[in-house]
């Protein structure tokens, strides 16, 4: 009596078996059927596999520019663009003392000498951030001038600009009086050679306020 028997339910390794009747072992090999693969794909040889790390290594160097003959390893200047600052400060050693503060290679810093001449470079160089005196260019009150082009500007405008007020009645990183003159940060004149560094202190924090809205709005940081 032939007793019927499901082949798909049947190991694909060899294995042993026992007659129900005679109680005799035997080993059963089944045929090892083809492995199923997907269309319009070739079955990886052993060859192929082994050269599979040389080739995603020599993909992975030519994406990155490693394998370009002649490619030059990045500089600061090519990384970082260069911030542009106009200082707008009536005394001559002050503003001296602030263009020595800054890397050349990160910052590239106007000055100018009165309020119609600020306003040129701003349009033209579009600078980023604007370092204000209260006496600058006193005989036109550019001091005065200047606050007012800045408060004029669209909110789109402003947030993509940085004012300091610089000036011996104001405290360094006072928030208060920045708050209360509508700029962004305030510096005592003393603290002039280490003016990167506290540029930079505060516009971190100036970004980390508004990186809710950058993000939601994609676009970068300040």
């Amino acid at each position: 009596m032939n007793i019927p028997f499901d082949e798909t339910r049947m190991s694909h390794e060899p294995f042993s078996a026992q007659c129900p009747r005679c109680r005799q072992s035997f080993t059963v090999t089944p045929q090892r059927s083809e492995e199923p693969h997907l269309a319009g794909v070739g079955v990886t040889t052993p060859v192929a596999a082994a050269a599979q790390p040389d080739l995603l290594r020599s993909l992975a160097e030519l994406l990155s520019g490693a394998a370009r003959p002649g490619a030059q390893p990045k500089t600061d200047l090519d990384k970082w663009e260069r911030r542009r600052i106009l200082l707008c400060v009536d005394d001559a050693i002050t503003r001296d003392r602030l263009r020595g503060a800054f890397d050349p290679s990160r910052y590239e810093v106007f000055c100018a000498n009165l309020a119609s001449e600020a306003l040129e470079i701003i349009h033209e160089y579009r600078t980023e951030v604007i370092v204000l005196s209260p006496n600058f260019d006193p005989e036109r009150q550019g001091g005065a001038t200047m606050m007012q082009y800045v408060n004029r500007m669209t909110p789109q405008i402003r947030r993509r600009s940085y004012v300091v007020l610089m000036s011996p009645q104001l405290r360094t990183l006072d928030t208060y009086l920045a708050f209360a003159n509508g700029v962004n940060l305030t510096v005592h004149p003393e603290d002039s050679d280490s003016f990167q560094a506290i540029f930079e202190r505060s516009l971190r924090d100036f970004n980390d306020l508004y990186r809710p809205l950058n993000q939601a709005s994609e676009i970068e940081p300040l």
